[in-house]
């Protein structure tokens, strides 16, 4: 039996928040930075998860047999794989300017 699910997920606009502690003068300040909007494709079928991001970067997670299929921990895998992934693209790209 093939058990596919394949869905969208849409960030809107995310804010990462942060805490700046100041070791000179021993001042906090809380802030945030924007992350603009960003989407990813997740793919479930049968014991992998594939994530592909908005760049076409992909990552794949692979569950052994013997071992119980879990959707959330396959999710994670792929998507820092995705991630590292689409880093070193980046890096690569900054390298070459």
């Amino acid at each position: 039996m093939n058990n596919n699910e394949v869905k969208d997920i849409i960030y809107h606009e995310i804010k990462q928040y942060f805490t700046e502690n100041n070791r000179t003068n021993g001042m906090c300040k809380n802030d945030y930075f924007k992350i603009n909007e960003r989407s990813e494709r997740v793919i479930h079928n049968d014991k992998a998860t594939i994530v592909i991001l908005d760049d076409g970067t992909k990552g794949v997670s692979k569950c052994d047999p013997a071992d119980t299929y879990n959707k959330t921990k396959g999710i994670k895998i792929a998507y820092i794989r995705a991630k590292i992934k689409s880093l070193q693209k980046e890096l690569k790209q900054l390298l070459n300017q």
